[in-house]
């Protein structure tokens, strides 16, 4: 592919060569490695798993953080109220009940 060889090698140090290791690395399949010493080899293959095509390939990045959630009095907590303004609350409903059921009535008795 592009004229360039499949496998390129080279030995892991110039300096002590009786025991150096032959690496070779794959062109086509990038991360694609064999190494060998000897007579025992072995290969690896550490990649994103897709074979070279003229780019390289990067992976698309993460998706970008999502904003929290605003700030809004449906989400905002209250404080708890105190007995007695729970008690002047119960006291509040319970007479708006009574004028609502008094219409009611009203209502019933017109018709």
């Amino acid at each position: 592919m592009f004229n360039t060889p499949p496998w390129s090698s080279k030995l892991s140090s110039i300096l002590t060569s009786q025991y150096a290791i032959a690496v070779l690395r794959s062109n086509l399949w990038p991360g694609a490695f064999a190494y060998a010493r000897g007579t025992k080899f072995e290969n690896i293959y550490v990649g994103w798993g897709l074979k070279y095509v003229g780019e390289v390939y990067t992976p698309p990045g993460p998706p970008l953080p999502l904003n929290e959630y605003p700030s809004g009095s449906e989400i905002t907590e209250l404080l708890d109220p105190s007995p007695e303004e729970e008690q002047d609350f119960k006291e509040l409903l319970e007479e708006q009940e009574a004028v609502l059921e008094e219409t009611e009535e009203s209502e019933d008795d017109e018709d």
